[in-house]
């Protein structure tokens, strides 16, 4: 029953952002071989959740962690056409924060702290390191739920590693 609280109490907090027609459009993205509404909301409530234990201002990491991968078009395919440090600022881990972090800025009221969540949780591929303990709880449980539903959560893990390996 705890846990059914805590899904609850996140659910209040970020309700708004997950009905959202804009955000609703991230289930049509693939993200990590499952969608990105999904990778996003769980990065929203497991950020929460640690927030929450450590007796941080976890409503605030919620929202700002849940709309840390607001980017609305697939990146995969996308051609690149800069050359040398331009091709790189391209690339979608250097690129998707700020996209992110535009459209959370079109369509919700963040703050500051929540822009800082969400345009440095790709730290330290972004080099500049985020600004508050709430960025570092975003950048580390993205980077844990990233991990996980690559090597977890797909139905057959050792075939995806080894196909992963044999293109390496």
């Amino acid at each position: 029953m705890e846990t059914k609280k805590y899904y609850s109490e996140f659910e209040t907090i970020v309700g708004d952002i997950i009905t959202h027609s804009e955000f609703q459009k991230l289930r049509e993205i693939d993200h990590h071989g499952n969608g990105l509404y999904q990778h996003s909301v769980a990065v929203g409530y497991y950020s929460y959740r640690v927030a929450r234990f450590l007796g941080m201002d976890y409503a605030s990491i919620a929202r700002g962690a849940t709309l840390h991968d607001f980017f609305l078009e697939s990146w995969q395919g996308k051609v690149k056409t800069g050359k040398g440090l331009n091709r790189i600022k391209e690339m979608h881990g250097f690129s998707h924060p700020k996209t992110a972090l535009e459209n959370a800025e079109k369509y919700f009221d963040i703050d500051e702290r929540q822009a800082d969540m969400i345009v440095k949780h790709m730290f330290p591929l972004t080099p500049i390191p985020p600004a508050n303990l709430g960025s570092w709880v975003v950048t580390a449980v993205d980077k844990f739920v990233a991990t996980n539903e690559l090597v977890f959560k797909n139905t057959q893990p050792i075939k995806r590693l080894k196909s992963m390996m044999s293109r390496a």
